[in-house]
């Protein structure tokens, strides 16, 4: 009789700590690409919000602008702009998963474009090439990050 006693004592303990009225809260963020998801939960989790901000996920738009489809080499142009090291990289598999090239140029200049392809280059188109030229794909699915984004280390994308 004791033991039962202590257990249902024991139970109406855990009872009472488990309805106290606590009202704690829990907020979980998430990132994915461009887009921010915040789930928070108050209380006995019945009670909760949801909020999700940010772009798309699809990767920024983008041009083939020259190449060689037989070598399976393409220089391809994107809008002037910040992007992250998630929209390159977005970008980059984008191509490689549509055309399974053997190397990919990104720029983000026509002037770029017409440089990254020559063999020798003067000074002024280094210059150029080197303020314009965001990252390449070599051998189909390494990704080096060139440029502005120079230290960021190079990834295996694609298959």
């Amino acid at each position: 009789m004791r033991r039962f006693l202590i257990l249902v004592f024991a139970l109406a303990l855990v009872g009472a700590a488990c309805n106290r009225g606590d009202d704690a809260e829990l907020t979980t963020t998430t990132t994915s690409s461009s887009q921010t998801t915040s789930t928070t939960a108050a209380g006995n989790g019945t009670d909760g919000e949801t909020t999700t901000t940010g772009g798309a996920a699809e990767p920024p738009a983008y041009d083939i602008i020259a190449g060689d489809t037989g070598a399976g080499e393409y220089v391809v142009l994107i809008d002037p702009g910040t992007y992250t090291e998630q929209d390159i990289r977005n970008i980059m598999e984008g191509v490689v998963d549509e055309y399974a090239p053997v190397t990919v140029h990104l720029i983000d200049s026509e002037d770029a474009g017409g440089l990254v392809l020559k063999d020798e280059l003067t000074e002024a188109e280094q210059a150029i090439l080197d303020a314009h030229y965001f990252a390449r794909v070599v051998d189909g699915t390494t990704l080096e990050f060139l440029g502005p984004y120079a230290d960021i280390d190079p990834i295996h994308i694609g298959s």
